[in-house]
């Protein structure tokens, strides 16, 4: 680790009102970096230079300070990180007076800079993930798959499970937190780490998720396995929102679900479709999802190109062929329903079944589906797209 004047100096200031002695902070050159003395930063300590080249402390009584230009009267000791001498901490003051001191002020150097160091190698890491996931989240997935490999491997993220995107609006954490504390940018930054640290020590993430901040929302690449069903998605999301702790006035969305995807190349509608329903949702619930049907209809209707590439709608039409077929007769039930404006009793007639054998049908497939096209308007735009009814032009 390479200690920056600006940090050494934050350890004096830290250290020196306890000690009640003046503290210098050394490079590995023996250059001065932080002290309580202001003129002798930058300045070279010979002291600090026979430190770094045995390793040993170095005592400087009064009789040989003048062995040691640039350096007083007092102790200096290594500061060891990874079995190597990064630097050297040295206390003003006749040794034998200072000794235990000394001894001290090096121990808490030392702890100060593996704690900075540890946060810095957490920052790098963290840097890296916002980058994997900019690049898996952006439209070009094909020209980025050559750095997106490469990356993914550096940070052992498997592209191969299936991923739920997350979409969470935090700004109002953020200004809730810029409020009781003033309006800083290490306010925002400190408040990042509180939330990134809740996610690591949380069982809602894991080993094959993976998170990132952008200026005011929070984005999360949530692994399910295969066969998981959207309510698990739903309620993964709602604990998600509770473990964040949002301000009790917030009324609208915070958190939107994307489809499921199977491949790292459909990431992207994945995000689009959970920043679609955050911002479209019909109720002030915590959670938005693109498998509400409300949502998923509206998002079809108004987003070009989306009933080829929505997997929500995919996942839906593979489970009314899983589990429906051609039982029922229900893509032409669908079609005289809807050409019928969703008149149950015409459409029967129409049909030439008893109203109650409709009505039956309709059960069936809310029962495996959750479709009610002859109650819902939105339900029945999905059962024209998914049946793929073409409407009928008035004769």
């Amino acid at each position: 680790m390479i200690i920056t004047a600006e940090l050494a100096q934050q350890i004096v200031d830290v250290i020196m009102p306890t000690v009640q002695q003046n503290i210098n902070i050394m490079n590995s050159a023996a250059i001065i970096l932080g002290s309580g003395q202001k003129s002798r930063i930058n300045t070279y300590h010979a002291g600090a230079k026979a430190v770094i080249e045995t390793g040993r402390v170095v005592e400087i009584f009064p009789e040989n300070a003048a062995e040691y230009p640039g350096a007083l009267p007092g102790l200096n000791w290594p500061i060891v990180l990874d079995r190597k001498v990064v630097g050297v901490v040295g206390i003003s003051g006749h040794p034998d007076t200072v000794r235990n001191t000394a001894q001290l002020v090096k121990m808490v150097t030392e702890l100060i800079l593996e704690r900075e160091s540890m946060i810095a190698g957490f920052r790098a890491n963290l840097q890296l993930r916002e980058q994997l996931i900019q690049w898996l989240l952006s439209d070009h997935y094909r020209e980025n798959s050559r750095h997106i490999t490469k990356l993914s491997s550096m940070l052992r993220f498997d592209l191969d499970l299936s991923r739920v995107v997350a979409v969470v609006n935090i700004q109002a954490i953020l200004a809730e937190a810029l409020l009781q504390y003033g309006p800083h940018d290490l306010v925002t930054a400190r408040t990042r780490d509180r939330l990134t640290q809740l996610l690591e020590a949380s069982a809602l993430m894991t080993d094959e998720d993976l998170f990132a901040f952008t200026d005011h929302e929070l984005i999360l690449l949530k692994h399910f396995p295969a066969g998981a069903k959207p309510q698990e998605f739903y309620q993964w999301g709602r604990e998600l929102v509770r473990l964040l702790e949002f301000p009790k006035e917030q009324a609208e969305p915070c958190l939107g679900l994307g489809s499921c995807a199977g491949f790292p190349a459909e990431l992207y509608r994945s995000y689009l479709e959970a920043g679609f329903a955050r911002q479209h949702s019909p109720e002030a619930a915590p959670v938005a999802s693109i498998y509400d049907y409300d949502i998923l209809a509206v998002y079809l209707l108004s987003v070009p190109g989306a009933l080829e590439t929505c997997g929500a709608l995919r996942a839906l039409r593979k489970q009314i062929e899983q589990q429906l077929g051609f039982k029922y007769d229900m893509k032409n039930t669908i079609q005289v329903l809807l050409n019928h404006n969703l008149n149950v009793s015409r459409t029967a007639k129409a049909l030439f079944i008893h109203r109650n054998t409709l009505v039956f049908r309709m059960d069936k497939l809310k029962e495996l589906t959750g479709l009610n096209p002859s109650q819902y308007l939105n339900h029945a735009i999905l059962c024209r797209m998914l049946f793929g009814i073409e409407k009928e032009e008035p004769g």
